[in-house]
């Protein structure tokens, strides 16, 4: 088990901590990470609040819908195999709703089969990514995938 923490920058006034580290711009998101292991999503929450990102945490399927709905997340980090619902149905009932279908919803999980894959995309899925993730790629991803969506926030 590997953990890699962000080194503190020294930024000039008009650069974001995201700008310092990666060249893509970052905003204020809101991110909602849902994943049965407890240890995993509270400390990627951590890290995309360190980021200045608004995070919340899901920890089943079900809690993901209901989470998504009073949050209104700007992006959602979705593991597959979670009980009482997996991530692929926790897509379809976020996507079924209104606040929902333009959300940005992110596969975040072990399961990197092809067949995986088409499932995530077919339920609804913007993106699939395999754990272990690199980090700075998931930032990359969720900033290019937000600004395609009209969603990053401009300072």
């Amino acid at each position: 088990f590997v953990v890699r923490l962000p080194l503190a920058v020294s930024l000039t006034p008009h650069e974001s901590a995201g700008e310092a580290d990666s060249g893509a711009p970052t905003a204020c998101l809101r991110i909602l990470v849902a994943d049965d292991n407890r240890d995993s999503a509270e400390s990627l929450a951590m890290l995309l609040t360190l980021d200045g990102n608004e995070t919340r945490t899901a920890h089943d399927g079900l809690e993901a819908v209901d989470v998504a709905a009073t949050f209104r997340p700007d992006a959602i980090l979705l593991d597959i195999g979670m009980p009482k619902l997996n991530g692929y149905e926790a897509c379809r009932r976020i996507r079924q709703q209104a606040w929902g279908k333009s959300m940005v919803v992110i596969a975040l999980t072990g399961w990197g089969q092809e067949e995986d894959k088409r499932l995530s995309l077919a339920a609804g899925v913007d993106a699939h990514l395999v754990k272990p993730v690199d980090y700075l790629a998931l930032k990359k991803l969720l900033a290019e995938v937000l600004a395609t969506a009209g969603k990053l926030k401009s300072d």
